[in-house]
């Protein structure tokens, strides 16, 4: 049975200061078989997924490989894949790659909301399909969007979204990494502290803001998988 609007507020109320792991229990609990994590094998991802597996080792974790992503994160989710036994759930963009330049050339350039919602948004919607909870990564100090979230979320008549690590910050969840002894991201040590797509990321220019590097030069924080419910 999905959780009243009161049941949701006692929920988040209880979830302060509660350990991520402990939310992704409840999450596998409340929900079963019908959940998934996401990931996009981005910087800081280990923290999640290990938590994730050490709750429920086989749980789904959807990647989706937009053909514009480093070859250093395909690297490290194979890394990561191998040392976690990740049950990950590939999907891609329904336009092949060759095809979407030649239709498209650089859209990433002129739209970069049309060319995140080809690319990420449209397969993340095919792979949450038949789920009734998606867990992500995402942080309350991450951009201000973020900042405005709740550690669970109704997204949709019977469809809620969880976020563990909402409280946490990046010292958190790189001491975490490395307690667990796992990687961080290739280029985490070339300075980059937030990774996406190549064509759309680059170095951040302010050391404060670990996103300013993402869509540089554009007014631009989010690339849409963690606002589209929001519009229905």
């Amino acid at each position: 049975m999905s959780p009243s609007e009161g049941e949701l507020e006692e929920i988040n109320a209880g979830f302060r200061g509660a350990h991520p792991r402990d939310i992704i229990r409840f999450a596998c609990e409340r929900f079963g078989d019908a959940l998934a994590v996401s990931s996009s094998f981005g910087a800081e991802s280990a923290c999640l997924l290990s938590l994730a597996v050490s709750v429920r080792p086989d749980i789904p974790v959807i990647f989706i490989d937009t053909g514009f992503l480093f070859p250093e994160t395909l690297a490290f989710r194979d890394e990561l894949k191998r040392r976690l036994k990740l049950n990950i759930l590939e999907v891609g963009p329904a336009m092949g790659h060759a095809e979407f330049l030649a239709r498209h050339g650089r859209l990433y350039e002129t739209d970069p909301d049309r060319c995140c919602e080809i690319n990420k948004v449209e397969p993340l919607k095919r792979a949450l399909k038949g789920l009734r909870c998606w867990i992500s990564g995402v942080r309350a100090d991450q951009t201000a969007y973020r900042g405005a979230m709740r550690y669970l979320e109704r997204k949709g008549e019977d469809f809620f979204k969880v976020s563990p690590l909402l409280s946490w910050g990046a010292r958190e969840v790189v001491r975490h990494i490395r307690d667990e002894g796992l990687p961080m991201h290739p280029l985490w040590e070339r300075g980059y502290t937030s990774i996406g797509c190549e064509p759309c990321t680059s170095v951040p220019g302010d050391p404060s803001d670990p996103r300013s590097g993402r869509w540089k030069g554009k007014n631009k924080t989010e690339c849409g998988i963690h606002t589209f419910l929001d519009k229905k």
